[in-house]
């Protein structure tokens, strides 16, 4: 579905093609390009299925950051009300299936996913899209509502790692100034209650959680940190940056694995540097600054839990990384800029269109 929406969209967006291309796209497409060039010389040489495929991934997802920057770009208002209730509703819908249809197979909820893992970043991208699809509304209760359901699934998939990035999502989603004043002091003071009821109580609290499930598994869970075998550098295949230098410069690709003695490297900032080189992880990079540059510093603070989780996980694959990548781009379509430049027209709301124009809102 989105691939024919994609292919429809582009097709009557060439009938309109402008000379103008901004930098987001041109480095963008660099970075897909070379990932593909990469994958493609080694499959030349070790015919492994993997290297096309995965430059497809990359292809494909880059298509969807187009595919919903222009569709900000031309219908803002619409895209976002829209894409706001369709994260509510779906929210809503994966807590219906982690609560009425949990694994029987596994201890760790996956929800509509088929791993835990992956609902575990679906919960840490879902929650970032809820604050960025707020733009300059205020924070609701509905929305602190859906933020507490994405927490408790997220303790349901018992990831360690989107445990630990959503305490500072938390953190993020507390210091948004879309966070109303009330709101802010409530949760305030209710953190500050629960830690004071810890330090004089600490039997209590330890017994009252030992007593929900949830609250247990999560801390047994989180009491295997840094004792199983994935959680080293090795268990991840940190060491072959090391054990194959070679290749941060000229890029592995993502294929043929037993190469380097195990699976896929378990880490998107990793396989970024190591299957498409430093300069596949420079593009890359200066494809997220022309995206995060003049937002507001929260949208760029939000990167940080993103990537947090892709040091022990694959991140950058999952498609809707590369619509959080759109939504927070498409901030110049719905929400007027006071300051991109210097001068008279501060005094008036600008926005940009999708080739990367400014024009008087």
């Amino acid at each position: 579905m989105i691939l024919g929406g994609i292919l429809g969209l582009l097709s009557l967006n060439l009938l309109n093609y402008s000379k103008h291309i901004s930098a987001v796209y041109i480095f963008g497409a660099v970075f897909v390009g070379l990932t593909f060039c990469i994958n493609m010389i080694h499959y030349y040489f070790i015919a492994d299925i993997k290297f096309i495929l995965h430059s497809l991934y990359y292809l494909f997802n880059f298509c969807i950051f187009i595919y919903g920057v222009i569709l900000f770009s031309r219908y803002p208002d619409i895209m976002n009300k829209w894409s706001y209730n369709a994260l509510i509703a779906i929210i809503f819908v994966q807590l219906l299936s982690v609560v009425f249809f949990p694994d029987t197979d596994d201890f760790r909820a996956s929800g509509t996913f088929n791993r835990s893992n992956q609902l575990a970043y679906w919960c840490v991208l879902s929650a970032s899209l809820l604050l960025i699809l707020k733009r300059g509304n205020k924070i609701t209760l509905l929305d602190v509502a859906a933020f507490c359901i994405l927490a408790y699934i997220e303790m349901l998939s018992l990831s360690k790692a989107g445990i630990l990035v959503f305490l500072f999502l938390f953190l993020i989603f507390l210091l948004s100034p879309q966070m109303p004043k009330p709101y802010r002091w409530m949760l305030i003071f209710i953190l500050f209650t629960l830690v004071i009821a810890n330090l004089s109580n600490a039997q209590r609290i330890f017994d009252f959680v030992q007593k929900v499930e949830t609250i247990e598994a999560v801390s047994k869970r989180l009491g295997t940190l840094g004792k199983q075998s994935d959680d080293t550098a090795e268990g991840r295949g940190y060491l072959r940056l090391i054990e194959h230098p070679q290749y941060l410069f000229i890029g592995a690709g993502e294929g043929a694995y037993w190469r380097f003695g195990r699976q896929e490297l378990h880490s998107g900032i990793a396989t970024l540097i190591f299957s498409y080189s430093l300069f596949g992880f420079g593009f890359f990079l200066l494809f997220l600054i022309n995206i995060f540059y003049r937002l507001p510093w929260y949208y760029a603070a939000l990167l940080v839990p993103v990537f947090l989780y892709g040091l022990t996980h694959q991140n950058i694959r999952f498609s809707l990384f590369w619509v959080f990548l759109a939504c927070s781009y498409a901030w110049y379509f719905t929400v007027p800029t006071q300051s991109l430049e210097r001068g008279p027209k501060n005094k008036v709301g600008w926005r940009q269109d999708s080739q990367g124009d400014f024009h008087e809102a």
